[in-house]
């Protein structure tokens, strides 16, 4: 049998979770292989769960475009992650951008190798819940105006919606 996991926000999740247990539990038993159910409680800390829905939909973005997962990796960064850093002013970042955006005003010829350079060094993982949750929107969004729908499974919707 294949795991399932089924995030409970309503009394209508909790009837889904029962109807598979009663669905499956015969077969189960019958392989002398009964069903074990964990009840755990969404993490509040930038997840695996966020990891892998990210890591998931840069596939799905990349296989749209005909490229590799790492080269999106590195445009959302550029285009999303570095606005949200600069923004909230997450460690140097704020400061690296003020001096790579000096090199771009002068037209410096170093500019984009600079600018790359930097880009390849910010990390998601200095991103916090609310700041991941906020690009992995912008991702979604993004996607979805430019024709490619992004799936997420059940148990990973969690991981971008926003907090309210």
């Amino acid at each position: 049998m294949q795991k399932a996991v089924f995030p409970i926000s309503s009394h209508a999740d909790v009837t889904k979770v029962i109807s598979f247990m009663h669905t499956h539990y015969t077969k189960a038993l019958e392989e002398n292989k009964p069903l074990v159910v964990r009840i755990d409680q969404k993490q509040e800390d930038r997840s695996k769960a966020q990891n892998r829905l990210y890591w998931m939909w840069l596939t799905q973005w990349a296989k749209h475009q005909g490229n590799d997962k790492e080269s999106e990796h590195l445009y959302f960064k550029k285009k999303f992650l570095s606005v949200i850093f600069n923004r909230d002013d997450v460690g140097q970042y704020k400061n690296t951008f003020a001096a790579v955006k000096v090199l771009k005003d002068q037209n410096h010829p170093m500019y984009e190798q600079v600018a790359n350079g930097l880009n390849d060094l910010i990390s998601t993982t200095d991103a916090s819940v609310d700041q991941f949750t906020e690009y992995l929107n912008d991702i979604h969004a993004f996607c979805l105006k430019h024709g490619c729908y992004l799936n997420t499974p059940d148990d990973l919707m969690y991981a971008w919606e926003m907090k309210q």
